[in-house]
């Protein structure tokens, strides 16, 4: 059984009003006291920058003819004071304006991070690593700059046009119409180059995301690439995509290098034409020449708001597309959900299943009817060819899976009636190729117990037998690690998550192919120290190792996704059955050569 998995109509919104007042009430109401207060300074500046031309307009027509110099000196400080006044009026909305935006995205990835973590595993098998990743940095930092620049194309740009074509209005009619002439022809022309212009950047975020994967699938397995000396042909698959990359960026570039100097020859154009009318009307008396100055100045500004309007428009497709796919996925309900009231006390170690049936996909079963119990403190060891169901028998112990059908309890409780956290706090699991996180040694152990100190840490490194290559490290128990630990070896990883098993001293502890693909000499440390480590409490073991497996309490042989026979490693010889006839097959070599 998996998470319920979002389509890109999965959920539905009546309107994008509502989707709207869905974002506006989750992550905006918070901050509505200063986002309020940032709209209000996008009118203000706005009105501000329209001020200037008009004091330039009285210099040129009243102050110079009057040859009065302190009439002079007075606009020209009072246009400074206006310039100061919208510069820092500018440096207000702009800080704040980002502050909250930040804050918003803050909140919004935070709350998409942890509902992830809350996802089963069902959810995360059917998911790349990099479309997750997208949906946390790539969606939010696009809504996040959306955020700020939308309210104030919106709000700015619109106050910045419509006081300016008011003024103008006020100064000339006839100029002022004569001005706008070029206006529909511009916000077309950007429409069109504007709309094709996201269009080739929407395929240069998808061809740098089809780059991105084939990068990380490469420099994760450089090691297989460089065994199979394939250098050079997954340099031309990466090449292939670098280049389809570049292309859609071209491409891009290509509509911006017509958009931007189309739009400003389109506005000199508009310019001369005033200009030109403009002077007749100055020459036979209608208008003042420091009225076309003033003009000259206000269709300056006029087209930058034009095509923030127009951007804002594209912007508000992404954006609200952005917005659902997060609300999209941050409605995805976890397959297995955490009781209002769980079962809260220490485990002590008793594990039953009851006629458990279970499924990754639906009709597909992987369990069919498991029944077995195990004592506190007991061993147990899970025997079987691959693809049996060992593995999906120990990851239902943690309820990492909801089980199709029966129950799995511990100490006598249904897992469903556990604490989540309680439950997986008592347990812990080391893989066979356990995951490392980039940190240090110390920090890995300390994985299992992050307040341990360090006294702790070196005792349970110790357990585990890996005190003595820890020190022989560069850097002790400080070295990194590096990406899912490769700069150690297999056995050294094994060793290290022991140790992090150890420090956690679980109540079950759960081993799935501990001590496989390693060497003889490492295997014999790694058998040192499973028998510490699994001393005193309830454990489980996979293994395809007769020396693993040999001295557990009962060998449960697992196959076709059903226990077919159990008992003890000597018991279950003595019946000459499927285990036997799977341990000649398997094991005898290793007897022989032990």
């Amino acid at each position: 059984m998996t998470d319920r998995r979002e389509t890109e109509d999965q959920i539905q919104y009546d309107s994008y009003w509502n989707l709207l007042k869905k974002f506006y009430f989750t992550y905006l109401n918070p901050k509505k006291g200063v986002f309020f207060l940032v709209q209000f300074g996008h009118i203000i500046g706005a009105a501000l920058t329209l001020i200037p031309p008009l004091i330039i307009r009285e210099i040129i027509d009243e102050a110079i003819p009057s040859g009065v110099m302190e009439r002079i000196l007075y606009l020209v400080f009072f246009a400074l004071g206006i310039y100061l006044l919208e510069a820092g009026t500018r440096g207000f909305k702009q800080y704040f304006g980002h502050v909250v935006a930040q804050e918003i995205t803050r909140d919004m990835r935070n709350d998409l991070y942890s509902h992830y973590q809350k996802l089963t595993l069902g959810f995360h098998d059917n998911k790349k690593t990099g479309e997750l990743m997208s949906r946390v940095v790539d969606d939010l930092n696009r809504m996040q700059e959306f955020v700020h620049h939308g309210p104030e194309a919106l709000v700015g740009s619109l106050a910045l046009l419509l006081g300016t074509v008011g003024v103008m209005f006020y100064l000339s009619p006839r100029l002022t119409l004569i001005a706008l002439i070029f206006v529909p022809v511009l916000l077309v022309f950007s429409r069109f180059m504007l709309k094709r212009m996201h269009m080739a950047f929407r395929e240069t975020r998808e061809r740098k995301a089809i780059m991105h994967d084939r990068l990380e699938d490469n420099l994760a397995g450089i090691q297989i690439i460089k065994a199979f000396a394939n250098e050079e042909f997954e340099f031309n698959r990466f090449s292939f995509t670098n280049e389809k990359h570049k292309e859609a960026r071209f491409k891009a570039i290509k509509y911006m290098s017509i958009l931007f100097p189309g739009s400003r020859l389109m506005n000199a154009f508009g310019i001369l034409t005033v200009l030109s009318y403009g002077g007749y009307m100055v020459v036979i008396g209608e208008i003042t020449v420091g009225t076309i100055v003033a003009f000259y100045g206000f269709l300056m500004q006029f087209r930058v708001p034009l095509l923030q309007l127009v951007h804002m428009t594209e912007g508000l497709s992404r954006f609200f597309a952005s917005t659902e796919r997060f609300f999209n996925h941050l409605e995805i309900e976890p397959d297995i959900k955490e009781k209002t009231r769980g079962w809260q006390k220490p485990v002590q170690g008793e594990v039953e299943f009851q006629d458990v049936h279970f499924s990754y996909q639906e009709g597909e079963k992987v369990l069919k009817g498991i029944n077995f119990q195990v004592g506190k403190q007991e061993s147990v060891a899970l025997v079987g060819p691959s693809g049996a169901g060992k593995t999906s028998i120990i990851r239902l112990i943690p309820r990492l899976y909801e089980v199709d059908r029966g129950q799995v309890l511990v100490d006598g409780i249904n897992v469903r009636n556990w604490s989540i956290k309680d439950l997986r706090a008592s347990m812990a699991l080391v893989m066979q190729d356990d995951y490392l996180f980039s940190d240090s040694v110390a920090e890995n152990i300390a994985y299992g117990n992050p307040d341990a100190s360090r006294e702790k840490i070196i005792e349970a490194a110790k357990a585990a037998n890996a005190h003595q290559f820890i020190t022989e490290l560069p850097e002790g128990y400080e070295t990194p690690v590096g990406q899912r630990g490769l700069k150690l070896s297999g056995g050294q990883r094994q060793r290290v998550s022991l140790a992090r098993a150890f420090l956690k001293d679980p109540s079950v502890l759960i081993l799935d192919e501990a001590t496989s693909a390693v060497d003889i000499q490492t295997e014999k440390l790694i058998q040192e120290a499973i028998a510490r480590i699994t001393a005193n409490r309830t454990t489980f073991i996979i293994a395809h190792r007769l020396s693993t497996i040999r001295n557990a309490d009962e060998i449960l042989f697992i196959e076709d996704g059903q226990v077919k026979e159990r008992g003890t490693h000597d018991e279950l010889m003595a019946k000459d059955g499927e285990y036997s006839r799977y341990y000649q097959m398997q094991f005898a070599k290793e007897q022989s050569v032990s």
